[in-house]
This record gives structure tokens, sequence and C-alpha cells, in this order.
């Protein structure tokens, strides 16, 4: 008879090379203290949320980095959280919604796992456009909610940047360009016109208080005058100089 082969033992596996794996992980990972504070977050939950390092949120109220507020507004206090309300394993029943560092809402699927013998929980997310819980139309008109004022805050925020684009608009949504596309379009607006508007406007600003041509241009958005002045006249009616003289006059 032969003998049975005995199994190979188990390489133990680094910690180092463990941390990698959960670091590149394409779910969003959180960990949660028994204590409700942040122990980790790899790169897929940080970028989702808008954060740059694990640094920023290692050692914060979990619940309170996540949601502290509901989309309407309201408080949303920590003992009403179903994610740290649940022992053991749980799925979703219900949308929830988080927020990333710039404040812009997002909706989750997500699940939870307890985690070690010290109380941790394991939760892990992503995007659900139509999250459970809500009826289509409901969800639907929730994110769309969301979403416009979501790219209303972002073009704010970015339009002085000459390198903003539509594209970099989407990616910091987590959303795709056409999708964004298709809400505005629904108001007849698109994102290249938001993000014009939303400079023009400011240039007109400052013309009005007198600053230069080129610098207004520069200050925000344009990167070339001869555009910026093209682009003015089909806002305004008249050049960026001529702006400034009536603005000029009228102050006077």
């Amino acid at each position: 008879m032969e003998p049975l082969r005995q199994g190979k033992p188990r390489p133990e596996l680094d910690d180092g090379l463990l941390a990698a794996v959960v670091n590149v992980t394409p779910t969003a990972l959180w960990v949660i203290g028994a204590d409700g504070t942040v122990q980790l977050a790899n790169q897929a939950a940080l970028s989702l949320l808008g954060y740059s390092s694990a640094d920023e949120i290692i050692g914060s109220p979990s619940h309170e980095t996540l949601h502290d507020h509901r989309p309407d507004g309201t408080a949303y206090p920590s003992e009403a959280c179903p994610i740290l309300d649940r022992p053991g394993s749980s799925a979703a029943t219900a949308p929830e919604w988080f927020f990333t560092r710039q404040g812009r809402p997002l909706p989750v699927a997500w699940s939870t796992r307890s985690v070690g013998t010290a109380g941790a929980r394991l939760l892990s997310f992503a995007l659900a456009p139509a999250a459970p819980g809500f009826a289509v139309d409901e969800v639907d008109i929730i994110t769309r909610d969301a979403l416009r004022t979501a790219v209303d805050q972002c073009v704010r925020e970015r339009f002085r940047d000459p390198e903003f684009t539509a594209a970099d608009l989407a990616s910091e949504l987590h959303v795709s360009v056409r999708s964004v596309q298709a809400l505005l379009a629904e108001d007849g607006r698109s994102p290249a016109a938001e993000i014009r508007r939303a400079r023009l406007e400011f240039a007109s600003t400052l013309l009005a208080r007198g600053v230069a041509v080129s610098d207004a241009c520069r200050a925000s958005g344009f990167s070339e005058v001869g555009t910026f002045g093209r682009a003015f006249r089909r806002q305004f009616g008249q050049t960026p100089s001529s702006w400034a003289r009536v603005a000029g006059s009228r102050a006077q």
C-alpha cells in the first residue's frame, strides 16, 4: 500500500504582503474599531471618499467621518446608524449616504462583518445608484438631485483651474462624462458650458472691480486672452475692456 502523502506546510503570509493586498483590493474596505473609530481604510475607500491619505481619517469617529448628517441636512446620530448597530455579519437592507471629504453625497450599498476578537467591524461599500430599500423612481430622484448639487459645487470649487474639464468633473464625482452630460441636458445645460459660465461670471466681477483684462482672464481659469475675449463677448454682448469701462463709469 502506498503511504499517504502529507500535505505541505502552508507558508506564513507576511503582514506587509497582506496589507498590500488589502490596499489594492478594488472594493472599498473600512475597519471600525470597538470604540467606533476608523482603524483602516484601503485605497479604494480613500479614492471614493476623496481622501488623499489614510492619515487624514485614522482614529477619527467612523460614523461622523462617513455621514454625520443626512442628504436633506438633518442630523444623523450614530445610535440610529445600522452600520454600527448590527452584530455579526450583515448586508444593507436600506440605502446609506456617505459624504466625501468635500461634502458631496454618495449613495452606497454596504455590508459589515465582525473581524478579530477585539470587537472590530469590517465595512465594505460601493456606489449604489439604485440602492435597496427605495423604489427605483425615488432613488433616481434623490440621486439625481444630489448629483446636480454635487456638479454645481464641484464647478464652483474648480473652475479657476485652467486644466479643469468636463472629464475632470465627472471623475471627481465618480460618474461617467455621459451621465453628467445627460443630467445637465435635462436643464438645457452642459458640463463645458457650466464651467465656462462660472469662469465668465467670475471674470465679469473682477473686471468691474478694476482688474486688468489679462489678469481677469488668468484668474478666472482661461489660459488665452483671445479665447477669453470671444467667450466673454458671446456671453455678455461686449468685450471685456468695454465691460470694464462701463462698470468703471457706473462706479464713479
